[in-house]
C-alpha cells in the first residue's frame, strides 16, 4: 500500500465515525414500460479536502484499516431506512417489483450471522424484504467457493432479492450461476458499451439475455450511456437498465424527489425525446 493510502486511514477512521460516508442512488428503470423499478445505492466518502471520493479511492484503505464490517452495516442500515422511507412515499405507488440494491462483500457473507442480521434489520424497519437487494459480485462468488450456494440460500430465505453483479468481470458462466438461488443478473459495462453498433456485441448480449430468461433470471444492463445502447437493448430483450442516458448517481433527497415525479424512457422516440422526467447527465457511469 502507498504512504498516501497509509495517510488515509486515520482520516477514514474519522469518517466512518463521523458520518462522512455518504450514499448516492442511480435509478434502475424498466426498459419496456419506463418506470423505476429500483435504486442502486452506491458508497461515497464526502473528504475535506479531496472533496467525493469514489469507493476505488477507499475501499482497499478501509479493508487494511479493519474497517470494512463497521462500514458495510452502516450501508446496510441506510438502505433499509431509505427503502422504508420511500415505501411509504404519498401519491405515487412503486412498483411492485421495486428494491433499493446494495453490494455486499465476501467477507460480509462470510460472517455466520449475516443472514440473521439482514432479518432483524429489515424487520425492525418495518420494511417488506423484498424491498431490498443484495448484490454479489463474481469475484466475491469466486472467494466464497462451495459455500456460495448455502449463504445465499440462507439470506433468500430472509425474502430479500439477490442478483450477480458485474456479469462478465470474472470467470463465472451461466451455467454456473443456476445452480444459485439469485433473482437478477447484472451485465457489465463491458457487455453494454458496443450493443447497437458492433454486430458480435449484440449477438453476446442477446445469448445471454436468452440464456438468463430460460434460468428464471431478470436482466440489468450497467453503465447504459447512449440512446442507441438502451435502445438496442430494449430490442434484444433486456428487462432493465441504469446509466447516464438516464440519470447519474444523485443524494438521497434528490433521488427521492426523482421517485416521487416520476421518471420515464420511450425507446420508440428517438435520441432526443427517448429520456423524460428525471435528470439526465453525461459522463462515464461508475460504482
Amino acid at each position: 500500500m502507498s504512504s498516501l493510502n497509509l495517510d488515509l486511514i486515520p482520516e477514514l477512521r474519522e469518517a466512518v465515525r463521523s458520518g462522512a460516508l455518504v450514499l448516492h442512488f442511480q435509478p434502475e428503470v424498466d426498459l419496456t414500460c419506463g418506470s423505476v423499478v429500483g435504486m442502486e445505492a452506491l458508497l461515497r466518502w464526502q473528504h475535506p479536502q479531496r472533496g467525493l471520493l469514489w469507493p476505488r479511492e477507499f475501499l482497499a484503505v478501509a479493508e487494511a484499516a479493519g474497517l470494512m464490517p463497521d462500514i458495510g452495516r452502516w450501508v446496510l442500515d441506510s438502505c433499509i431506512r431509505e427503502a422504508a422511507a420511500w415505501s411509504r412515499l404519498p401519491g405515487r405507488p412503486l412498483a411492485a417489483s421495486w428494491a433499493v440494491w446494495l453490494n455486499v462483500t465476501a467477507s460480509q457473507l462470510s460472517e455466520p450471522g449475516f443472514p440473521g442480521e439482514v432479518a432483524e434489520r429489515i424487520a425492525a424497519a418495518g420494511l417488506p424484504p423484498r424491498r431490498l437487494g443484495l448484490e454479489v459480485t463474481e469475484e466475491s462468488l469466486n472467494r466464497l467457493g462451495g459455500r456460495a450456494r448455502g449463504v445465499l440460500e440462507e439470506l433468500r430465505a430472509t425474502g430479500v432479492l439477490l442478483g450477480v453483479d458485474d456479469f462478465g468481470t470474472w470467470y463465472s458462466s451461466l451455467a454456473t450461476l443456476q445452480e444459485l438461488p439469485v433473482d437478477a443478473l447484472k451485465l457489465d459495462r463491458s457487455f453494454v458499451r458496443g450493443v447497437g453498433s458492433d454486430m458480435a456485441d449484440d449477438t453476446i448480449v442477446e445469448s445471454v439475455i436468452r440464456l438468463a430468461h430460460a434460468h428464471e433470471l431478470y436482466v440489468v444492463a450497467e453503465g447504459v450511456e447512449s440512446w442507441t445502447e438502451g435502445a438496442r437493448l430494449c430490442e434484444l430483450g433486456c428487462d432493465r437498465a441504469l446509466g447516464y442516458l438516464f440519470s447519474g448517481p444523485q443524494r438521497a433527497d434528490r433521488a427521492r424527489d426523482m421517485l416521487a415525479r416520476g421518471f420515464g424512457w420511450r425507446a420508440g422516440a428517438g435520441a432526443a425525446g427517448a429520456v423524460s422526467g428525471g435528470t439526465v447527465m453525461q459522463g462515464p457511469s461508475g460504482g
